[in-house]
Formats: structure tokens, C-alpha cells, sequence
């Protein structure tokens, strides 16, 4: 089994990472004094979350200035560190577009258009009728909770699987989409919020998933849930789109694991809408959206390899064939 040992340098998923989190910090400043602008510990909010973004954008320059000096070994924890930084960010990120879409809008949503469109297309409300037809079956809703939980393994652990194995190239390429196709879907969030069913409809709000008892993912994700504010991030399902986007990147990468990825990924887009996060057009969208979100990553990547001379002889941009002949095992 051949290995592909890690290039020193500055690579495009740095420049995504680093960019996004600026943009961040810019948005948090822009809306410093909005009215609905918390405060902690007598500070306003969105300076402190500004100034953490700044930071986090200082920490992965930090890690690539250490990486391109030969300070971080192959393959050790630095190194690790250097290359997978931009994960730590990506909850922080979804947690503050939400944010930042209820100051824009204002707390408005369109979750009446799409409840609308789910009652035009399905008859029904799914989120309702699902879990008021099967929430009594303990084992299916640990399986659904399971599943939804699996979303965060989907987003990390086949890059690390990639990693680990010294396919350095094809794990960054992998990462860079998956993170690209989030700042997509984090602009949009900003500008178009959809709160989703369990904020929509009084009763789901109300029961908060007291009314789907499970076992160990049960209680994980409803700690999760507890004071989670995620109101605004529905359309579209970011856990579809993203999920699917893995299953078809590992389609050419992990190809022996799609089977059970794909079995995984089926079940964790029921439990998008059976534990009333999602409307079923929220799934739907988020299958749409994934062809744009493809090439527009392949094509930004191609862009940001041109720019970055040591890519160019150091790397290929997503997309590319070359050095896939060993990817398959």
C-alpha cells in the first residue's frame, strides 16, 4: 500500500478556514449593537464572538506558519491538529448563522411556505404524524437518535479514516467540500431562515422530545437539544445535504465502507423529519442542492490550487482523477 506523507505549505482548505472565520468576525461586528445583542459577563456578545473568530483565524495561521517550517511531523497530533483545525469551527459556525439569521430577519421566518408545501405535496405533516404514529417504539427511536448523532462521525471520521491511512491529498480534498458546501449553506441560512417544524408547530415545541423516550442516544441528543438554539437553519437540511455529499465523495474514496455509510445516511435523513427537525421538503431541497454545491467546490478548489503555487506542484484540485488508482480499499 502506497502512502502520500503530508506537504508542508499553505493549502486551499487553510484559506477556506480562514477566510470563513473573518467573515464571521466582520458579520459579528456589523451587527455589534443589535438590539437582540446579548451580553456576557458585561461585555457585548457578539464583540467577544467576534474576537473568537479572529482568534481561531490566528490559531490555524498559527498551525500552518508551524506546518510550512517543518515543525509538525507527519502523522503526529500536531500535525493532525494542523490538518482537520477547521472541524472545531463548524459547530460554532452553524450555531452563530442561526444568530445572526434571527437578527437579520428579525426572528421571521418562511416556515409558512414550507409547511405549507409539505401539507401541497404529502397531505400531511410528517413531522407530526411520525412520531405521534411511532414514538412509542422505544428501539426505533433510539435508532433514530442514533442516527441523527451519526451525522457528526459522517463529518469527521471518514477524512480521519483517509488520514490515517497516509492518503493526505484525497483527505483534503474530501474535507475542503464538505466545508465549502457549509459556507454555502451558511450564506444562505443568513439571508433565508426556516425554523423548521418543532419550532413552527406549538405542540412539537411543547413536548421538546419528551414524548420519544430511547436509551443512550436518546439522552445524548436531547442534551444536545436541550438549550440548542436552532431556529433558522432548515432549508435546506444541511444534515441531508452534507450526509449525502460524504456518501458520494466516499463513493470513490472509502468505497468499501458506502454500505454501511449508505445505510446510515438513509436512516439519518428519515430522522431528520421523524425527530420534527426538518419538514420532508427540507430533504428533498437538501438532495437539490448537492450537483451545485459539488461543483462549486471542485471549481473553487481549482481556482485556490492556480493561486497557491506550491498546490500546484504539491497537490490536485478536487475533481482531478489523478492519484485515485490506489483509493480503492
Amino acid at each position: 500500500m502506497t502512502t502520500e506523507l503530508p506537504r508542508h505549505g499553505l493549502l486551499p482548505i487553510d484559506l477556506l478556514a480562514v477566510g470563513l472565520n473573518l467573515l464571521f468576525a466582520v458579520l459579528h461586528l456589523v451587527f455589534l449593537r443589535h438590539p437582540a445583542a446579548g451580553h456576557i459577563a458585561g461585555m457585548p456578545e457578539n464583540l467577544l464572538f467576534a474576537l473568537g473568530f479572529l482568534l481561531a483565524a490566528a490559531f490555524i495561521i498559527g498551525l500552518v506558519s508551524m506546518d510550512i517550517r517543518g515543525w509538525l511531523p507527519a502523522g503526529s497530533p500536531a500535525h493532525f491538529l494542523r490538518s482537520f483545525a477547521v472541524q472545531l469551527c463548524y459547530s460554532f459556525w452553524f450555531m452563530r448563522v442561526i444568530v445572526l439569521s434571527q437578527m437579520i430577519s428579525n426572528g421571521a421566518s418562511f416556515d409558512p411556505l414550507f409547511a405549507g408545501m409539505e401539507e401541497a405535496l404529502f397531505g400531511v405533516q410528517l413531522a407530526l404524524v411520525l412520531p405521534a404514529r411511532f414514538g412509542h417504539l422505544r428501539w426505533l427511536n433510539e435508532v433514530m437518535y442514533f442516527a441523527y448523532f451519526s451525522y457528526y462521525l459522517l463529518l469527521s471520521g471518514c477524512w480521519w479514516i483517509l488520514y490515517a491511512r497516509g492518503r493526505y491529498r484525497d483527505a483534503m480534498h474530501a474535507l475542503f467540500v464538505v466545508t465549502a458546501s457549509f459556507a454555502v449553506l451558511y450564506i444562505w441560512y443568513l439571508v433565508f431562515p426556516v425554523h423548521g417544524p418543532k419550532y413552527f408547530f406549538p405542540e412539537l415545541r411543547a413536548r421538546w422530545y419528551s414524548d420519544l423516550d430511547g436509551y443512550l442516544f436518546a439522552a445524548i441528543m436531547r442534551w444536545i437539544f436541550a438549550d440548542a438554539n436552532l431556529a433558522g437553519a432548515a432549508v435546506p437540511s444541511s444534515h441531508v445535504a452534507i450526509s449525502l455529499t460524504v456518501l458520494v465523495l466516499c463513493v470513490r474514496l472509502l468505497p468499501r465502507l458506502v454500505p454501511v455509510i449508505a445505510v446510515v445516511t438513509l436512516v439519518l435523513w428519515v430522522s431528520t423529519v421523524y425527530l420534527y427537525a426538518h419538514y420532508a421538503v427540507d430533504v428533498l431541497l437538501g438532495f437539490a442542492v448537492v450537483p451545485p454545491l459539488l461543483v462549486f467546490s471542485w471549481w473553487l478548489s481549482r481556482r485556490l490550487h492556480a493561486w497557491l503555487p506550491a498546490c500546484r506542484s504539491t497537490d490536485r484540485p478536487v475533481g482531478e482523477q489523478v492519484g485515485y488508482s490506489s483509493s480503492r480499499r
